[in-house]
């Protein structure tokens, strides 16, 4: 009985969205609410990442997805007026290969200032995979000239958290996870290998994280934690201070209140998602007539 127990619990597992689970069970994407809002700071999550090479440390905005429910726009608010417009770009495999940054000018005409490229190994699907590469291109509209940065490698766990960072033989980031899947600690590193700063995460509600409903919100905001950190601390090497030392730049604590399928809306008082959630339509099942 036992084993049949776990044999069914495996393939309920793998019926869903790409087939995963975390090491205690729970299946690690959650698509039936999908954030339309969206507010991602370091002092709640890890936000250093694809967005914020520019180090404004959050994103304030709107996220639009396409009619089957994949991730192509992202608009980046300040002081309430759309700043940025992020263009996602897919494969045939459903792997997000590409994403355009571009200014919002005054007249709301767009001006490309910066572009990703991810590649991953051969045979991906959905942007899951153990490794990829990303790259990161700087373009300069009044020189009219465009600047890449050395690529990325990123190295992802089994339950496609992302682990490390690289660049060349150097590591620029390194990640740890508890059991069941959330953060520990995330440490940044400068190109000459030293501890420049990071995060850590002492305890985490029990709520969805509202990066599992899309693979594409993952790697945009690195956010790869099951659940959603109720206390975090950043760290960073003080002024004038030697190598080793470091004090708090930022710190969060607080607790979240949830919508009725347990991903969260509000932290700490304030209104952080606003989603869109669909229920799946069961199949339906036509019964044989029965006979007169």
């Amino acid at each position: 009985m036992k084993r049949k127990l776990i044999n069914t619990f495996i393939i309920g597992c793998s019926f869903f969205m790409y087939s995963s689970c975390y090491k205690t069970g729970e299946t690690i994407y959650q698509p039936i609410c999908k954030p339309d809002s969206i507010i991602v700071s370091r002092a709640i999550y890890n936000y250093l990442n694809f967005y914020d090479y520019n180090m404004l440390q959050q994103f304030n905005g709107n996220l639009i997805y396409d009619a089957n429910r994949r991730l192509i726009t992202a608009i980046n608010l300040q002081n309430g007026a759309p700043a940025n417009h992020f263009e996602f770009i897919y494969d045939a495999s459903n792997n997000l290969i590409r994403i355009n940054d571009y200014y919002i000018q005054p007249d709301n005409s767009l001006s490309l200032v910066a572009y990703y490229t991810l590649s991953y190994p051969s045979g991906t699907a959905a942007s899951i995979s153990s490794t990829a590469q990303v790259q990161l291109t700087l373009v300069d509209n009044v020189n009219h000239s465009v600047t890449s940065v050395p690529v990325w490698t990123y190295n992802f766990n089994a339950q496609f958290q992302l682990e490390t960072i690289f660049q060349g033989q150097v590591k620029l980031e390194q990640l740890s996870y508890d059991f069941g899947g959330n953060c520990l600690s995330d440490s940044i590193y400068t190109q000459g290998g030293q501890l420049h700063d990071y995060y850590v995460y002492s305890s985490y509600d029990n709520g969805i994280n509202p990066s599992r409903s899309d693979r594409s919100l993952q790697l945009f905001f690195q956010m790869y934690n099951k659940n959603n950190p109720t206390n975090s601390v950043h760290y960073t090497i003080g002024a004038g201070a030697g190598p080793n030392n470091f004090v708090i730049d930022k710190s969060s604590s607080g607790s979240y209140l949830y919508n009725i399928y347990n991903y969260p809306t509000v932290y700490a008082g304030n209104v952080i998602v606003q989603y869109d959630c669909q229920i799946p339509v069961p199949p339906t099942i036509n019964l044989p007539a029965t006979p007169k």
